[in-house]
């Protein structure tokens, strides 16, 4: 006989009220699944929009035949938006961090004794500190035992469904500018306006931060990545980090110093900042860009 899971659920909308299930039977493969795959599952089966929280309820097994089966959609890719800023020799991204220095290791003029006539060739050399221009954060950058760059799936870097936030003027990012928005599984892109102030020192003073109650907001409402184009995605003015612990807390990665927020639409978009696959590393600059559909 083939696996079914039978369970109850909770499900709370951003925009305010809920809906339950309860006796909800579905066809699994093999003989276990999680309680995230079956709260997704749930949300796109019924077509849900506005999803916070999900809760699974009272989960357990039976044998009985199959009824259906589960389809995947397709995406089509469109135009691409560049969201990083340029690294180059001296850029301070974080102050007291070192900048980085960007030289050659072999140079074109060296090369032309090395190859024959016509052939020449230029190998850069870069010392730099992970946390520079526009980067990636993984669990292990705030956890010891948290997932490094080589160790998340390359699924979470890359083409995720993503909205736009929009708080520019704003100093507190809180709860307030994440309700009634669509944010389950998406990737989270707040645009602040600040990268504006790149590369000056205006750049490094009070910029704009999420507050501790908005990132639970966002785990609570099972987000994928949460990205800013500010300095920080949390308040530097003191020496806790709330907003890093939540998020990579729950493998929510966090993308900073982004730029051309601006030019993103509301919705409608896939975005992408894939870092190298380093061991033992949390943090890597990337090319991050949206994917117009």
């Amino acid at each position: 006989m083939n696996k079914r899971v039978v369970f109850d659920f909770n499900i709370t909308f951003t925009n305010g009220g809920g809906i339950q299930g309860q006796d909800f039977r579905l066809d699994i493969e093999g003989d276990a699944v999680t309680d995230a795959f079956l709260a997704d599952y749930i949300v796109e089966d019924l077509r849900l929009l506005m999803v916070g929280k999900v809760d699974i309820l009272n989960k357990f097994y039976i044998e009985e035949k199959h009824k259906r089966s589960i389809n995947n959609a397709t995406e089509n890719n469109r135009k691409l938006i560049d969201l990083s800023h340029v690294i180059f020799d001296g850029l301070i991204t974080y102050k007291g961090l070192p900048a980085p220095i960007i030289c050659d290791y072999l140079s074109r003029e060296t090369s032309r004794a090395i190859y024959e006539e016509g052939a020449e060739f230029q190998i850069g050399k870069i010392e730099m500190v992970t946390n520079t221009g526009t980067y990636i954060d993984c669990p292990f950058h705030r956890f010891e035992h948290g997932k490094d760059l080589s160790e998340v799936e390359l699924e979470a870097f890359a083409n995720l469904e993503a909205v736009t936030i929009h708080a520019e003027s704003t100093l507190e990012i809180g709860i307030e500018y994440f309700k009634n928005k669509e944010l389950r599984g998406k990737a989270i892109l707040i645009c602040t306006g600040w990268s504006d102030h790149w590369n000056t020192d205006t750049y490094f003073e009070n910029h704009p931060f999420v507050t501790r109650e908005a990132a639970e907001y966002l785990r609570d409402a099972k987000v994928k990545l949460v990205g800013i184009d500010s300095h920080n995605i949390d308040d530097t003015r003191g020496k806790t980090r709330p907003v890093h612990t939540t998020l990579l807390g729950s493998e929510i990665l966090i993308v900073e110093h982004l730029c051309n927020l601006k030019s993103l639409p509301d919705e409608n978009y896939l975005f992408s900042a894939v870092p190298p696959k380093f061991k033992r590393a949390g943090t890597f600059p990337v090319r991050a860009f949206a994917t117009l559909k």
